[in-house]
């Protein structure tokens, strides 16, 4: 029973993280926005919804280990489940280490008067984050193949 809860879980906040980047990349995208807008719109979503994101970012990332921990007897469902595990470990590693020294610059920036060189921070935040919903993609896919992977023995 809790390998199931933990298992569902692990999909649920896989669908939750991936749909989340999923619409910020189409909200965030700066093509079409003035500098002053960008910069508002940035820090408005750095202090309301930065923290709830990664927050469920790294409890995804512990989920599909523990479910991947759980299934440990059926192989082939551990190790989808871990490889996934593992993506959005990596998509956590490029939030901290490539979106977030961005965000940190753009929370400096004064909304009446955005740095010169704004849009190619905007352009590198847009790449690290595009890298990070593909690789979170890849990692939904797989745990939902999870669920069609896995045995039904008893644990």
């Amino acid at each position: 029973m809790i390998r199931n809860v933990v298992h569902f879980m692990a999909v649920f906040s896989a669908g939750i993280i991936t749909g989340g980047q999923y619409v910020v990349s189409f909200d965030y995208l700066s093509t079409g926005m003035g500098a002053s807008f960008y910069t508002e719109k940035m820090q408005y979503a750095i202090h309301h919804i930065g923290t709830p994101l990664f927050g469920m970012l790294i409890t995804t990332t512990f989920l599909n280990l523990a479910a991947g921990f759980l299934y440990r007897k059926d192989r082939r469902t551990c190790y989808i489940l871990i490889v996934a595990g593992a993506l959005f470990l990596i998509g956590g590693l490029i939030t901290r280490f490539g979106n977030i020294p961005l965000l940190d610059a753009i929370d400096t920036w004064r909304v009446s008067s955005p740095p010169a060189n704004w849009s190619d921070v905007a352009q590198n935040w847009y790449f690290y984050h595009s890298v990070r919903l593909g690789i979170d993609v890849i990692g939904f896919f797989l745990v939902i193949l999870s669920v069609f992977a896995r045995r039904n023995e008893s644990a």
